[in-house]
């Protein structure tokens, strides 16, 4: 599935748990991994009065030749982890354009990225580059959360349980196929989930009084969830899946992801404006920052609205429903 793996770097010690996670994933897919740095044009501003620009020129040039030595280090180091083809790259320019140029140009199928904040996943927000990545290219973005215990797991070890919140979108199950592909590769166990919030049986209470709105919404959530269970089973994945009852969607994921001990957190955005169904602004974002685990965000090149038009599903393109 993946041949190509691009991991950015900015040469800082924060990086070494993802660094870590794209050699371990290069190694079980026998990918190729390339280590990529951008540095956008530095500012260069003269504190010192009357001192030659010469100087100035000469010490940027020095710390650029030490940045490459850095970048050229942190190869070595990689393929001296396992028997992976690792080549580095130095850009200028704009980091995230570049970063998304350079992804496009060498095909790259997964995009592995450090997360910065040690209360979760840094906020991915517009500006970002990590949301610029995100919105702006097809390739799923691997947000890892720093850990030593990913340092040191084996390739099985670093995402043994994978949580995927659908939400009954075609859109949301557009991540099945990338679901499938890495945890039969890791031989992750993977749980669907669903969350069903009480607006909608009260709303429901109001129109339908009297009825088993709640008994029909939970059937209906089961039976969605088993079908798109049915794919992954079909491919030899051990699948488990729940419906969950709350007022807040984003809570629930979280709570449900560290209470099965979950490894990483899958999900699909439409890439414009927010992460879609999972309501813009609110739910995905919410994810990303308080998220102690990490997060596999995948941009489907056909948005929702596009699927919808044609009248199909991802589960439906993938089980026949």
């Amino acid at each position: 599935m993946y041949k190509v793996i691009m991991a950015p770097t900015e040469g800082s010690d924060s990086e070494r748990t993802a660094i870590s996670v794209a050699v371990k994933l290069a190694q079980r897919f026998d990918a190729d991994l390339r280590l990529v740095r951008v540095e956008a044009a530095p500012l260069v501003v003269e504190t010192i009065p009357q001192s030659p620009l010469l100087i100035t020129e000469q010490t940027l040039l020095d710390e650029r030749l030490a940045r490459l030595r850095k970048l050229e280090a942190l190869g070595t180091e990689c393929r001296a982890q396992g028997d992976i083809k690792v080549m580095t790259a130095y850009e200028d320019g704009p980091v995230a354009p570049r970063l998304r140029d350079y992804a496009l140009k060498f095909n790259v199928d997964l995009i592995v990225m450090a997360s910065h904040s040690r209360g979760g996943v840094k906020r991915i927000t517009l500006g970002s580059v990590t949301d610029y990545l995100i919105r702006n290219t097809n390739i799923p973005v691997l947000v890892v959360r720093s850990s030593g215990s990913l340092i040191g797991a084996t390739p099985e070890q670093t995402f043994s349980r994978i949580v995927v919140p659908l939400d009954g979108s075609a859109l949301a199950e557009q991540i099945l196929p990338e679901i499938a592909a890495l945890a039969s590769r890791l031989r992750s166990t993977v749980s669907l989930l669903q969350i069903l919030t009480p607006l909608t049986y009260s709303q429901k209470e109001i129109m339908q009084p009297g009825l088993p709105w709640w008994d029909n919404d939970i059937a209906a959530a089961d039976a969605y969830l088993a079908r798109a269970a049915s794919y992954l089973t079909e491919e030899g994945l051990t699948v488990s899946k729940d419906v969950v009852l709350s007022e807040d969607v984003a809570m629930a994921i979280l709570d449900f992801s560290i209470r099965t001990r979950a490894d990483l957190i899958a999900l699909a955005t439409s890439g414009i404006g927010g992460m879609s169904r999972f309501v813009f602004g609110t739910v995905a974002d919410e994810i990303t920052r308080k998220s102690p685990t990490s997060l596999l965000v995948f941009h489907p090149k056909q948005s929702a609205a596009t699927e919808s038009a044609r009248g199909s599903s991802a589960a439906e393109t993938l089980t026949g429903v």
